[in-house]
């Protein structure tokens, strides 16, 4: 499928929020679901629509800033919902399947709160079609929960769905990819606030040297740095600021990855991919 049927997939998607009346949509100010938010908006109301942000140990502060940025320029009500993720020892211990804990710890949240005070509105999440073809562990904590997934439902893809957004003039349209933090340390290796505020330090300081697009892998005593490859040669021209800094900040040795930045590096040799985040 191409471009050719992409307002069909449009009208689909607004036709199932229709027939919702009242959504909650899982709010991480990412590109498909302030898509998803936005589109809700126009054909509900503001006044039926809710934006749902998560903010636990494995999101900087940067996003949930994003978040908060994006729900204003939507002009729809946001709730913001702090989670401990780490008090889950299920999450804590980072086991392959960490990803499906968490999302079932996150919706399970989403959930309660709608109960008990939004009653009537519809969750829904922002997974995308090119998302549904890929394992990813979380998804089937939404499939018991019965979180709802529009975008994948109505057929939409990634690249349209940024088309859709920049029509509709949404400002975050070409924003990259984000993920979760914890993604960033290796399986079974324990989680611990210490190790997230650490990559997260170090991330927020390639961002400010204009590598938008970067990962900070964290392996104890190392920190391996990916960015594009059209960026490689640029990241070590900057190279001994950057190791001033990340030494500075606590680790030893300093690593780039030759192969550039690639989703679910982590997850080579596994059939995991938790690197796309829609919270």
């Amino acid at each position: 499928m191409g471009f050719d049927h992409m307002e069909d997939r449009l009208d689909d998607l607004k036709f199932s929020l229709k027939e919702m009346k009242k959504v909650a949509v899982a709010f991480s100010g990412g590109v498909d679901s302030t898509f998803l938010l936005k589109v809700a908006v126009d054909v509900l109301g503001p006044e039926d629509v809710l934006a749902l942000t998560a903010r636990s140990q494995f999101t900087t502060s940067q996003e949930i800033d994003t978040a908060l940025e994006m729900a204003r320029e939507i002009g729809v009500e946001q709730v913001v919902v702090e989670i401990d993720t780490l008090e889950d020892g299920m999450i804590k211990d980072n086991p392959r399947d960490r990803c499906y804990h968490c999302k079932l710890r996150i919706f399970s949240t989403f959930l309660k709160l709608l109960d008990e005070e939004y009653p009537g509105y519809v969750l829904v999440e922002g997974t995308n079609r090119d998302d549904v073809r890929e394992y990813r562990p979380g998804k089937r904590a939404m499939e018991e929960l019965k979180v709802l997934s529009p975008l994948a439902d109505s057929g939409l893809s990634k690249d349209e769905i940024r088309v859709l957004s920049k029509r509709l003039g949404i400002s975050n349209w070409s924003r990259p990819s984000q993920s979760c933090l914890a993604t960033r340390i290796p399986y079974d290796q324990e989680l611990t606030e210490e190790k997230l505020q650490l990559i997260e330090k170090g991330e927020t300081y390639l961002k400010e040297l204009g590598f938008k697009e970067c990962r900070l892998r964290y392996h104890n005593d190392i920190a391996r740095i990916e960015v594009p490859k059209d960026e490689l040669r640029r990241i070590l021209d900057l190279s001994q600021g950057i190791i001033s800094k990340l030494k500075e900040l606590g680790f030893i040795y300093i690593t780039l990855d030759m192969e550039g930045l690639r989703s679910g590096s982590m997850d080579i040799g596994h059939d995991h991919a938790c690197e796309d985040r829609h919270v």
